[in-house]
């Protein structure tokens, strides 16, 4: 079995502000319009519920990147409602044994790193990155300045996280694009997903996003609630 022959997991991930705690980031988002966010699995592995939590701040973060341009990629806290909702899943009828492929997706053979788009999305261009190797040094990975390398806690354990500019060619970055990658501390990949927000959500941000199909829409009702 081979990701070729599967459509990527993707989740929803949406964000209702009531406040934002940092008055520098007050006017960021308005209180009464949601943020939703797509994350697309870019591995074979499936993503746990940890890893999807804990980018609830995550969403701001890539907004603000989207709305001011700027390569800081701040932890926003916030009031608010967060809610996470499976959309596609190639994993319901493959055995927990079988749902890492040996072979890494995407394949990171390439000087920029390049990435696979999602599966049935054959009109869609290839990706760059920054390499991001299955087991990677920390320190090289910080010393690349197309990475935003952050430090957090998931389930208990210190994650490093790689949040990294995508390009459509080597010079060419893309907007409403972020590839985000979980390293342990011994670090090995743990998470890798393509974000991006909806068409609704980005339409508001002062940095127009390239045209972008926009097939997702909201599940209703919404089965993750919790409080941050």
């Amino acid at each position: 079995m081979t990701s070729a022959n599967l459509d990527r997991e993707m989740h929803l991930l949406s964000l209702f502000i009531e406040r934002v705690k940092d008055q520098r980031y007050a006017e960021l988002v308005s209180p009464t319009i949601s943020r939703q966010m797509v994350v697309i699995n870019l591995r074979n592995r499936q993503l746990t519920n940890s890893h999807l939590d804990s980018m609830s701040h995550l969403v701001l973060t890539l907004y603000h990147n989207l709305v001011t341009g700027s390569k800081d990629f701040p932890h926003i806290l916030f009031k608010g409602l967060f809610h996470r909702d499976q959309v596609t899943t190639p994993f319901v009828h493959v055995r927990l044994s079988q749902r890492e492929n040996t072979t890494p997706s995407p394949p990171t053979d390439s000087p920029a790193g390049m990435m696979l788009p999602p599966a049935g999305s054959s009109s869609h261009p290839r990706f760059l990155t920054p390499v991001l190797p299955e087991k990677a040094a920390l320190a090289v990975l910080k010393a690349d300045r197309r990475n935003c390398v952050r430090t957090l806690t998931v389930d208990g354990l210190p994650v490093t996280r790689v949040i990294s500019t995508v390009y459509r060619t080597v010079d060419t970055e893309m907007t409403n694009r972020w590839r985000v990658t979980d390293y342990s501390a011994d670090g090995r990949v743990l998470m890798s997903v393509l974000c991006r927000f909806l068409k609704t959500s980005a339409k508001g941000a002062k940095r127009k996003a390239p045209e972008e199909e926009n097939s997702i829409r909201s599940p209703t009702p919404l089965r993750k609630r919790f409080r941050i």
